[in-house]
């Protein structure tokens, strides 16, 4: 029986800068894609309960309050006016109302008429995406070269911003967000009609 035979040190392979490298990072795209979904499904509640705030309480009502039944809002049409939500950015590092104010859909994509205004604060480098509701495919606004186009920009207090956002995107209901700074830090979600 022999001994084993131990490599010498010209039997080993060279060594590699490569070997001592930390291993890549793929979760940064992850992260945001989650923080998206969170979003949306976040939007898509509160669109529910707005729609009907019985769901939000259960439906049930004290026996001794009388209850007056509303029909549902109609929703949305392309040309209607689709939204509106108040938000805060941080912990009241900007606070506003952003507004959809009009859905107009082409061949190639929609236009989204809106206004941003804020009351405090600064709403610094915002941008906006918009996510197809059942695909969750994601699609970043495109300037157009419009004069009115506010597909990104800084808003101080006491402003407001109105203008027009286009996304290249199949007619679809979708989310739009708004979103702030380079790491896309979500504000507010709102929907929009097919």
């Amino acid at each position: 029986m022999s001994a084993p035979q131990w490599p010498g040190p010209d039997d080993r392979p060279p060594a590699s800068i490569e070997q001592y490298a930390p291993p890549r990072r793929r979760a940064g795209w992850l992260v945001v894609l989650g923080v998206v979904v969170v979003v949306a499904a976040l939007a898509i509640a509160a669109w529910q309960v707005s729609r009907n705030p019985e769901s939000a309480s259960g439906g049930v009502t004290p026996s001794a309050t009388p209850t007056v039944q509303t029909p549902p809002a109609a929703a949305p049409t392309a040309t209607a006016a689709a939204s509106s939500i108040p938000f805060v950015v941080g912990s009241g590092q900007a606070t506003g109302q952003w507004t959809i104010t009009d859905v107009s859909w082409s061949s190639g994509g929609v236009t989204l008429s809106m206004r941003i205004k804020v009351s405090t604060g600064t709403l610094s480098s915002y941008s906006f995406f918009l996510m197809e509701n059942d695909s969750t495919d994601i699609h970043e606004s495109q300037s157009q070269g419009w004069s009115d186009d506010i597909s990104n920009g800084t808003i101080q207090a006491g402003e407001t911003v109105t203008g027009r956002v286009y996304f290249p995107s199949p007619k679809v209901a979708s989310t739009v967000m708004l979103v702030r700074g380079s790491d896309t830090d979500p504000v507010a979600a709102l929907t929009i009609p097919a």
